[in-house]
Parts: structure tokens; sequence; C-alpha cells
């Protein structure tokens, strides 16, 4: 199935949370039906990785199997730097966010106490 994020935020510049939780809850309910879905970029010009973790990120702890997930969403029509955000930033952060959620809160609160 594909998916136009423009279509979803009817804006080129993708920035809020509600984006964010908007996309996922569209990804969410492809994936869990067996579905593979294309991720198109087409029309957006910048999009935060707040966002991304808010829509991306978030589907690795709704998902058990890690690699059937990766290989179910495909990216198109997106700029090398957003890819490159997504696949070196966003999913391995989740991946290891919610890997160990317990070591990841007591970073986050470790960090907030400095």
């Amino acid at each position: 199935m594909k998916i136009i994020i423009f279509d979803i935020t009817d804006n080129s510049i993708v920035m809020s949370s509600e984006d964010g939780k908007k996309l996922f809850d569209i990804l969410y309910e492809t994936l869990k039906n067996g579905k593979t879905v294309e991720l198109s970029f087409k029309g957006i010009d910048i999009i935060i990785s707040h966002v991304l973790n808010e829509s991306i990120g978030k589907l690795y702890e709704k998902f058990e199997n890690w690699e059937e997930l990766d290989s179910a969403i495909t990216y198109q029509d997106i700029e090398q730097d957003d890819y490159d955000l997504i696949t070196t930033t966003v999913i391995p952060t989740a991946k290891n966010h919610f890997l160990d959620i317990e070591r990841s809160e007591r970073l986050e609160l470790e960090v907030l106490r400095k």
C-alpha cells in the first residue's frame, strides 16, 4: 500500500506531534494487517526527527519481528538526508530503546537530573 505523507498532513512542512501520531496510526493499521508500505515523501520539504520518531520509531514498540518490519516499509521520493536520518538514527534509537526500556528510562532520568 502506498502512503503519501503529504496526503496525511496536508502540509509540506511536517513538524507536529499530531502529524507523527496520525502517520503512526495509518502505518500501524496497515502493517498489522500484514501489508507492506511504500512510504512516499513526495511534496515534503521538511520533516523533523520528532515526527519520524513518533511514527516510524514507535512501530518498533508494537512489532516483535523487527527484521520483518524493516523489510515491510520502503521509502520513496525521499531526500538522502531524511533517509539517512531514518536509517542511521530513528530506527537504531528505537530498537535500542525498546530492547531495554528500563535501561533507556534510567538513562533519560540521569540526563534530566544534570
